[in-house]
């Protein structure tokens, strides 16, 4: 996956640094033992970028200086505290512990929040500002300009659309210039310091301009497919019948025993984790529920995976009574929410936490599903999403998962344009799956499951 700024690895190397720096750095000051040095600062250093970047500090895109961002940062600071707080209070007794956490947790939050501030400031202030030109003018055009201006930390500016003759023209877009289609491309080029050309054009391009294009786009001017774009600046894939052609080229081209095999033990090892983890909290749930009113602790329900194949998906039953069927065309809250009163009252967290959906540990065992992967769902909603989401079934060329992109990006689904966009983050998946990614999806998940704010 290209990286559309370099913002978010200065950011990273930045914050590396500083917990190297800080924690070496106040390791000798109080003169701790210097056979623990090393260890210490690489579990300090390895569990501060990585909870920070699970609390989507690296997020250049959405970055901003509210104190809910703050909050945040501090509360990553103080995990990242954590391991080597452990490893030395085992091994190291004694107030030095205590003072050296202390002072390293207060210098590694103030330098980097000073760091955030002065970033924040040079991002909207004075970095220089990239001037776009869109070569388009259909729907595809406003979308991707829409995407831009709507995120201003990009600090991109959409200069204009070039005129495409065989397409429905944008609607006006106030100061953003609409060029002819016979318009001298690379005079506005030059006139107008263009740094980036987005080609939103869907039909297949004449010869006439695609030689317009290569013999007056500089080489210091970056091209872009409009869908590839799309993809940099939300994370999401553009979804329509040509993208999803190329999709299932990319998907193809992209098989491999060797990853199917390490996918699997993955899968294997993960679930094994999590059920050995969690099994006393699954075990004092389910004997509350069955104390509840006397019902089942664990139910089954018919879930769709890989190919379209149903199967019987293991639940905690958090509910006094499960009778709810969706209904074709009603897709708007087809899911019971935390505030449901069939909702058993102490299983609202668990809910929210997704312990209730810890069992379908076994169906990854199995091999029914996998750990992550697009959301496994109701067979009833699958139904009523095919027939109505253009290309749902898609995301059923891989195993369906217990976790997976879309959920770490977006909350519950209420409606036909929740479930769209959810469609656009899984084939996102598909397209770019690889092991080490998916490995900081569940990482990430499990945080927000904590949290309560896993999708």
């Amino acid at each position: 996956m290209k990286l559309l700024s370099k913002s978010t690895l200065i950011m990273f190397l930045f914050d590396l640094i500083i917990f190297t720096v800080s924690t070496t750095f106040w390791y000798a000051v109080l003169m701790l033992p210097l056979e623990f040095l090393d260890i210490t600062v690489f579990l300090t250093v390895l569990s501060g970028v990585m909870v920070l970047f699970l609390k989507d500090n690296y997020k250049i895109r959405e970055f901003n200086t509210t104190l809910k961002n703050y909050y945040l940062l501090f509360e990553g600071i103080v995990f990242s505290q954590i391991p080597a707080a452990i490893l030395l209070l085992i091994f190291v007794p004694g107030a030095g512990v205590f003072e050296f956490i202390l002072a390293n947790l207060v210098t590694v939050f103030v330098i980097l929040r000073i760091y955030r501030v002065l970033f924040h400031y040079y991002l909207f202030n004075i970095k220089r500002t990239k001037h776009v030109l869109i070569i388009g003018s259909d729907k595809n055009a406003k979308l991707i300009a829409d995407e831009i201006i709507n995120k201003k930390a990009l600090k991109m500016n959409v200069i204009g659309f070039v005129k495409d003759t065989e397409a429905e023209e944008v609607l006006d877009e106030g100061n953003v210039k609409i060029f002819g289609s016979n318009s001298d491309l690379g005079q506005i080029i030059r006139e107008n310091k263009i740094d980036i050309v987005i080609v939103a054009i869907k039909r297949r391009m004449e010869e006439a301009l695609l030689t317009n294009m290569v013999e007056n786009i500089p080489n210091s001017v970056k091209v872009y497919k409009m869908p590839e774009f799309y993809e940099l600046v939300t994370g999401k894939y553009y979804v329509d019948r040509m993208s999803i052609n190329w999709l299932f080229y990319d998907f193809m081209n992209k098989r491999s025993l060797v990853y199917d095999f390490c996918k699997r033990v993955f899968d294997i090892i993960s679930a094994l984790i999590i059920l050995t983890v969690t099994s006393p909290i699954l075990l004092y749930i389910g004997i509350r529920v069955k104390l509840t009113d006397g019902g089942a602790a664990i139910y089954t329900q018919n879930r769709v995976g890989k190919g379209g194949k149903i199967f019987k998906a293991y639940k905690l039953r958090t509910m006094y009574a499960n009778d709810y069927v969706p209904q074709t065309g009603k897709i708007e809250h087809t899911e019971p929410q935390d505030d449901d009163e069939r909702v058993i009252p102490f299983c609202k967290f668990v809910r929210r936490a997704r312990f209730d959906e810890i069992p379908q540990m076994i169906n990854i065992l199995r091999g029914d599903m996998s750990i992550v992967g697009p959301r496994t769902e109701w067979e009833d909603l699958v139904k009523i999403y095919s027939n109505e989401i253009p290309y749902y079934g898609c995301r059923q060329w891989v195993k369906t998962g217990w976790t997976g992109w879309a959920q770490i990006n977006q909350g519950h689904c209420v409606s036909n344009d929740d479930v769209s966009e959810k469609l656009q983050y899984d084939l996102y998946y598909l397209k770019h799956r690889n092991i080490i990614w998916e490995l900081g999806i569940l990482v990430k998940a499990v945080f927000l499951a904590l949290g309560g704010r896993h999708g």
